[in-house]
């Protein structure tokens, strides 16, 4: 029986079509050939200042990262942090990809198979390195998916096609012959 571990890049998917991703979908994919599901780890942003400034949004993270948690997942929560330039602009960064590469390589002699879920091009080397480990790396993006990412890795995956893993909204019929 596989053992296989999971790890989410959720900023990279939020960003590129993976908005609102189902992880109680994406675990049952991921055991899809009655695998073992050792490590469920996503890495989520928390903007700190904006949750002080703003109550809803402090409200909802808490709730979705409680409903991830309800579905077996280890959040690792990466901190917003801001940069203010010589010009005054500010610019915001929460990058978890050196935690997901670290957790994953520390991992690696404990699983038969990664399940990436990301389309950062950043990965390419810890896809090689997981590979020479002797570890199945198996890839799922949206879109903007690093192609060298994809030629990497032993198999890619479209989230779009996965059944169910994003929920789509009920739009009514377009009603012809009506102004507007």
């Amino acid at each position: 029986m596989l053992k296989i571990g999971v790890f989410v890049d959720a900023e990279n998917i939020k960003f590129n079509g993976g908005y609102q991703l189902r992880y109680d979908i994406l675990r049952r994919f991921a055991a899809r050939d009655s695998g073992i599901l050792l490590r469920l780890n996503t890495y989520l942003a928390f903007d700190q200042e904006r949750a002080r400034d703003d109550g809803e949004y402090a409200k909802k993270s808490h709730i979705y990262q409680q409903m991830v948690r309800d579905y077996g997942w280890k959040i690792i929560v990466k901190h917003v942090k801001r940069y203010t330039d010589e010009e005054g602009n500010v610019t915001t960064k929460a990058n978890a990809d050196l935690d997901l590469a670290v957790d994953a390589m520390l991992q690696v002699e404990n699983l038969d198979l990664i399940l990436l879920v990301t389309g950062d091009g950043d990965f390419l080397q810890v896809v090689t390195a997981l590979q020479n480990r002797g570890c199945r790396v198996e890839l799922l993006g949206f879109n903007n998916v690093s192609k060298q990412l994809q030629r990497q890795a032993d198999a890619c995956y479209r989230g779009y096609l996965v059944p169910a893993l994003l929920p789509f909204p009920h739009s009514p019929p377009h009603q012809q012959g009506r102004l507007g």
